[in-house]
């Protein structure tokens, strides 16, 4: 493992100050051998472990543990850093000369050049002998032999001395010496297969040299099946036959691991708020920690993370975050195939009526098939974790509305709105950003402010064809409990100023959905209030806020008033906990709602609403007189070209219907004609429509009451689309 300060870095540790894992203990264990062995020759001590154990940390601490015995010149350690050679040839020629660079300067003069003749020797020998070139320290490089380079490698291999005896003059040499050599070749197992198998070969091929200890770093498992490939006959016993003593490196203990490993994700994305420690750890050990058992696991991870966390940290729950990057490292094809199933991942699974659960069979296939049978059921377990909605599927558990509102409000990867998140590594117009929406929260009570965000916010055109005013609601409903109680009061108030200008239609829902802008505003209201103010503190609130509302949004919200004491029949009255204001206040704001109307009859204020007919409507029903107010208005108003214009787009509206086998849906232009008698004369209506539509035109006033009266007449022939 790495030192904490380079967590990032995939570099072994050197001290063992730095060891998380356990492994120095070992380490001054196996140093403390190597200096015990008695009259060594040759010996080679074998350290194992599998990829990203930390065999490397493992040989930099036993050579932090020899540094007594090198700084006394008791020992020489040659490092040979075999995976930094390729070929057969360049890595036999780097193998002796560091043997010759390491032992070769404490030999005498006569016996120094028996080393790099028993290079030259067993090189010719394996028809490598253009590796030679360099055994002595010949400048030549590989594969470019100066002329002298040649001449002096053959000088070497036209002696008569054979290996036997070199290697006699060698031994007597080296057994003379007052200190050791140790030789280690780490990271074997980064060779191929063939250049493994030579390291073998070559340490086998020097033979018993006195005072020489072969340290050789490998994955065991992978050299005897490298071995077993190319010698059958011998399979494990060829290693048995050229190391006298392996190792295997200790495995960290998982609590070691999990320690480091919440250490170094604090470090990268903050330690969890208290409120949600428990959810994290309850992921942390049964997503996350399953998955790392090495001290490279936990690097590959750390190292994944601080490169995606900062992309959408703000944006994402970080247990979830977390659990889905140890998938896309440890579970690739898993990662892949949630990543395409949010519609089988995200919500309660129980939409529109349906049950929506997916058989058990389907989901197994999906997401388990590929799940090694001894880990299938703690996949399963981390799956149902993180996607509630499988429960439903593998533990016939379920939820509620309620539950997908929260998932939805903490960014969870299970909620639809969040997912993409967590795949894309970034959020896309679907998502208010969390530092916009905690900005909204902090200055809820700034009315400037709400008022000229929201406004740009009809500007901001998303991908489905809505206005990120529309998001902004759907997050302020989410997170209405955490505006302040002191700014309740001053974002009402906006929101009842402003309620008409967010009433757009490019906002309202179509197909199964349902909604609008002012729906939401209506939601948002009892979020902001419902469980937090008692009945008196709602309606004051409330009632100070309509004193400025829109004409619209007034007499709707008196309307909604009303109704919580005076349902519709067959419905109870709401219970004093729902209601939005006091019974008295109700009944203010409903007279008042009339006087406003027929003030507002009185100017431009009336016709030029964008819900005229729904004005119209409640004029007659708050005047209770069977219309007459408001027909007398209308009869008025139709004497005006121009108003014979807004009463057919007032009376319009769209539809949407697909036939079978169609992928795209039609727009229908409707006449809502079946109930104008109540707030107008309809054969008036008609009369000056068709007058109006006579006289042609191409601006939009005219387009309007030429489509009104094309629905008409459909409407009239029973052409109902």
């Amino acid at each position: 493992m790495t030192e904490s300060s380079h967590s990032h870095n995939d570099r072994p540790i050197a001290d063992p100050a730095q060891d998380r894992f356990g492994i120095d203990p070992f380490a001054q264990a196996l140093a403390k051998s190597i200096r015990g062995i008695k009259s060594p020759e040759g010996t080679v001590i074998a350290l194992n472990g599998p990829w990203g154990s930390g065999k490397s940390s493992a040989v930099n601490l036993v050579l932090h543990h020899l540094k007594d015995a090198t700084d006394k010149e008791e020992l020489t350690v040659v490092n040979f850093a075999c995976w930094w050679f390729r070929g057969e040839e360049a890595l036999a020629l780097a193998f002796f000369r560091e043997l010759y660079a390491g032992i070769g300067p404490t030999l005498g003069d006569k016996f120094k050049k028996a080393l790099p003749k028993i290079g030259a020797r067993l090189l010719k020998a394996g028809s490598v002998v253009s590796a030679g070139s360099d055994l002595a320290g010949v400048t030549a490089g590989v594969g470019n032999l100066a002329s002298s380079a040649m001449s002096w490698v053959a000088d070497f291999i036209k002696t008569d001395d054979t290996v036997e005896k070199l290697q006699g003059e060698l031994t007597r040499a080296l057994a003379e010496q007052d200190k050791r050599f140790l030789i280690v070749i780490d990271d074997i197992d980064r060779l191929a297969p063939d250049e493994a198998l030579l390291i073998f070969r070559l340490v086998k091929s020097v033979g018993r040299l006195p005072n020489v200890v072969y340290l050789l770093v490998f994955d065991r498992e992978l050299a005897e099946a490298i071995v077993s490939e190319r010698y059958p006959s011998e399979g494990p016993h060829y290693l048995e036959k050229i190391i006298q003593a392996g190792f295997d490196i200790p495995r960290p203990r998982q609590v070691d691991l999990n320690n480091e490993l919440l250490r170094q994700i604090w470090a990268i994305c903050g330690s969890p708020p208290e409120e949600a420690i428990v959810r994290f750890m309850n992921i942390f050990y049964e997503v996350i920690a399953p998955e790392i058992t090495t001290p490279r696991d936990l690097i590959r991870i750390t190292n994944a993370l601080s490169v995606t966390w900062p992309a959408v940290g703000g944006e994402v729950d970080r247990a979830d975050f977390v659990g889905m990057e140890i998938l896309r490292l440890f579970r690739p094809s898993l990662y892949r195939n949630l990543r395409s199933s949010k519609d089988h991942l995200c919500g309660t699974g129980d939409r529109y009526g349906r049950s929506g659960r997916d058989s058990e069979g389907e989901m197994n296939m999906r997401f388990l098939d590929a799940v090694p049978e001894k880990d299938k059921e703690r996949v399963k377990r981390s799956l149902m974790r993180l996607f509630p909605r499988l429960e439903s599927t593998w533990s016939n558990l379920s939820y509620g509305g309620d539950s997908a509102t929260k998932w939805s409000r903490d960014r969870l990867v299970c909620a639809e709105d969040h997912f993409d998140s967590y795949f894309r590594f970034s959020i896309g117009d679907e998502v208010l950003s969390r530092a916009e929406l905690d900005e909204l929260i902090s200055k809820a009570s700034n009315e400037t402010f709400v008022k000229s965000s929201m406004r740009a916010a009809l500007g901001v055109i998303r991908r489905d064809g809505s206005t990120k005013a529309k998001l902004i609601l759907d997050e302020l409903n989410l997170h209405a409990t955490r505006v302040a109680e002191s700014d309740v009061g001053p974002l009402l108030k906006v929101l009842f100023e402003i309620a008409n200008e967010l009433d757009v239609e490019s906002d309202k829902e179509h197909g199964f959905s349902f909604g609008d802008n002012e729906i939401r505003i209506h939601w948002l209201l009892r979020s902001l209030t419902r469980g937090r103010f008692d009945l008196t503190a709602r309606s004051k609130l409330f009632v100070a806020a309509s004193r400025t509302a829109d004409l619209t949004w007034f007499v709707d919200f008196a309307r909604s008033a009303y109704n919580d004491y005076h349902p519709r029949e067959g419905k109870q009255p709401s219970a004093e906990a729902d209601c939005l204001t006091t019974r008295s206040d109700a009944e203010t704001l409903n007279a008042l709602a009339l006087k406003r109307i027929r003030a507002a009859s009185k100017s431009t204020e009336l016709a030029s609403s964008k819900r005229l007919a729904y004005l119209m409507f409640r004029w007659r029903d708050l005047a209770a007189d069977e219309g007459l107010e408001v027909k007398k208005w209308a009869n008025t108003q139709m004497k005006l070209d121009a108003m014979i214009a807004v009463f057919a787009k007032a009376f319009t509206s769209d539809s949407w219907s697909q036939s079978f086998g169609d992928i795209v849906a039609k727009r229908n232009i409707n006449a809502n004609v079946d109930s104008l008698d109540k707030v107008l004369n309809r054969e008036q209506l008609r009369k000056r429509v068709e007058e109006v539509a006579a006289k042609g035109g191409a601006d939009e006033a005219a387009r309007a009451v030429s489509e009104f009266l094309i629905a008409w007449k459909k409407r009239d022939a029973g052409d109902n689309d």
